[in-house]
């Protein structure tokens, strides 16, 4: 039964990987976005025939290597160039990051990014006047030439970060992250997603076959069982 329960893991796996890869590569236009990998671990010490199977991780970690930047000349456009997350607010006020810097100012002047507000460097939002908008390396803003506000920026260091729908993310402890001290903005550049399509449509193509060998094996292990116990009734 062993093979059985091994074959049928890594069914469960390819499945798994599957979705990863596919939520990957539907956001590979999305500025900032943080593909994830899918880690396998054994299962070891498990009174059950487990133990000899791989199985997939707790949970997808994120690949936090920078993207490529790409010049966009838009004021309200800046990539983050660092391992820091853009900090802002959630619907319930709690707290959020991300990586999205295409900034946007709504009606009411509270500077957003990926549809949430901004929270400055000392916990508030902000909230600019109309005018001609600076952006500097360290997230000051400046409005026709005057000192405005700073954008708080948070580094994950070794936290775990899960997804919280578009391209947000929240600690997993519940935690806020601490201030980032080695990263910068560049204003009129934007950081492209982390994967490309062409890598995420091969990925796609190589989980497919492995998603096939697992069934095919699947099926062949359970003929054979099944062929197996037959014989074994005709004998008996």
């Amino acid at each position: 039964m062993n093979g059985l329960f091994v074959a049928a893991s890594g069914v469960a796996s390819q499945l798994e990987a599957l979705d990863i890869s596919s939520h990957n590569l539907a956001n590979a236009g999305t500025p900032g976005f943080r593909r994830f990998e899918l880690a396998a671990q054994a299962v070891a010490q498990a009174p059950s025939p487990y133990q000899y199977a791989a199985v997939p991780a707790s949970a997808p970690a994120l690949d936090m290597s920078q993207g490529p930047l790409r010049e966009t000349g838009n004021p309200l456009d800046v990539a983050v160039v660092g391992s820091a997350f853009i900090r802002v607010q959630t619907s319930d006020g709690g707290e959020a990051y991300t990586r999205d810097g295409q900034l946007a100012v709504s009606p009411e002047g509270t500077l957003l990014a990926a549809g949430q507000p901004v929270v400055s460097e000392g916990g508030g939002l902000i909230t600019l006047p109309a005018g001609p908008i600076s952006i500097a390396a360290d997230g000051s803003i400046t409005v026709n030439n005057q000192p405005s506000a700073r954008i708080g920026l948070a580094d994950p260091q070794d936290a775990t970060l899960n997804p919280s729908g578009g391209s947000l993310y929240v600690a997993a402890s519940g935690e806020q992250l601490p201030a980032a001290t080695g990263s910068q903005l560049r204003q009129g550049f934007l950081e492209e997603s982390g994967g490309d399509p062409v890598t995420g449509v091969i990925d796609m193509m190589r989980i497919m076959r492995g998603y096939e060998s697992a069934i095919n094996a699947v099926h062949s292990i359970d003929q054979s069982q099944e062929h197996a116990i037959q014989t074994f009734t005709l004998q008996a």
